[in-house]
């Protein structure tokens, strides 16, 4: 594996598959009762229980320039043709940016701005690790990459915007009227990575989630990458739903179908019982 592939913590990859896809990353931090820690030393429902208990939130920030300076100086001693950076959206963070500062214009490093994060971030990372396994060049890896970066779906359905109200991520007004109506919202990103507010279901969570999944599905149908769906998901009340959510995903005919916990930086914001779905929807590709 002459080219590297790293990336944020925030690429929701248990680390059996990072092993498997040789993906290495640096951690996104925490900050709890003014101590810092990486975001691994704490699980999501953990943070959750914290803030219920204290009604203090904590604070989510990127990989700073030096964390990224550390990981790509180590990656380039093994991998000398180069390393390729995924981060999620600048939109959302400031990860991207501190990356491209950490590779000071090093032809040796491309950095790669995912519109979306967690499955969004791993579907590309997981493409150029194909690539590369083909033998094709960092050059070539980069651009094919940023091509599909453009047909990525990345979304979210929300259970309650307590915690997006929490974080200053919405109005109370919003907050308000979301729990009187049982309104449950999708949160997409969009073409430039930021966050916007797609349909809005209604009712209990467990049949929004189900309604979301299969909507989201249809709205691409005759030009989904069916080779590979990802879930994600903030602490579920009823982990039954992911059983109900890939037999939707088996029906459209996704191959793979991988299931993951949402990393404490993207799960805390979000709140408990958030469901997201991400897939690649420009078609079938061979490397």
């Amino acid at each position: 594996m002459s080219i590297a592939i790293t990336a944020g913590s925030t690429i929701d990859l248990p680390q059996s598959l990072l092993d498997k896809y040789g993906i290495k990353i640096t951690h996104f931090r925490l900050e709890k009762g003014g101590k810092s820690l990486l975001d691994n030393a704490m699980t999501v429902r953990e943070m959750f229980d914290y803030t219920e208990k204290t009604k203090v939130m904590c604070h989510t920030a990127a990989p700073n320039i030096g964390d990224f300076e550390e990981l790509f100086a180590e990656e380039l001693k093994t991998h000398p043709e180069g390393i390729i950076n995924f981060s999620m959206s600048s939109g959302l963070s400031c990860c991207h940016q501190n990356a491209m500062a950490a590779a000071a214009g090093n032809p040796l490093i491309r950095c790669v701005d995912v519109h979306g994060t967690s499955g969004a971030v791993a579907l590309l990372a997981i493409w150029a690790r194909k690539l590369i396994d083909e033998g094709h060049t960092l050059d070539e890896v980069y651009e094919s990459c940023c091509k599909r970066n453009e047909s990525v779906e990345c979304s979210f359905i929300i259970s309650e915007l307590d915690y997006l109200y929490k974080g200053g991520r919405c109005s109370k007004l919003a907050l308000i009227g979301a729990n009187i109506l049982k309104l449950r919202p999708v949160i997409v990103t969009d073409h430039e990575g930021k966050f916007a507010t797609g349909k809005k279901y209604r009712g209990p969570i467990e049949k929004c989630i189900l309604s979301y999944v299969q909507d989201t599905i249809d709205q691409y149908k005759e030009t989904l990458d069916k080779s590979k769906v990802f879930f994600n998901y903030s602490w579920l009340a009823d982990p039954a739903i992911i059983d109900k959510c890939t037999d939707i995903a088996k029906k459209a005919g996704f191959r793979e179908i991988i299931v993951t916990e949402a990393s404490p930086t993207n799960g805390y914001h979000a709140g408990p019982n958030v469901l997201g779905i991400q897939f690649l929807y420009d078609g079938e590709h061979d490397a």
